[in-house]
């Protein structure tokens, strides 16, 4: 499955290190992911793309934040998928 996670805390001053430590929950979980400006394409079974999200939940409050966004887009496809395929129409689209 391929899927994308945006981690927006709602905290004063920059994110980067917060999101940081929600890629790095997302690697734990054993699933590639390409990191991008609003967002990280996660590829995976289902299963964990939830427990990455919801190992972020549980980064982002024993950090001590209290509110935050996380959002998750998820694709479903009746073949596997891989992060790569998905752009290769695009490009050879735009080429």
């Amino acid at each position: 499955m391929i899927g994308e996670i945006a981690v927006i805390p709602q905290i004063e001053g920059p994110a980067r290190g917060v999101v940081a430590k929600a890629v790095a929950e997302i690697a734990a979980q054993g699933l590639r992911c390409q990191v991008g400006p609003a967002g990280t394409s996660v590829e995976g079974e289902l299963d964990a793309i939830l427990e990455a999200v919801r190992a972020i939940e549980r980064r982002l409050r024993a950090d001590g934040i209290e509110r935050a966004v996380i959002e998750v887009r998820l694709q479903m496809e009746p073949h596997p998928e891989t992060l790569e395929h998905q752009v290769e129409g695009i490009v050879a689209e735009a080429a």
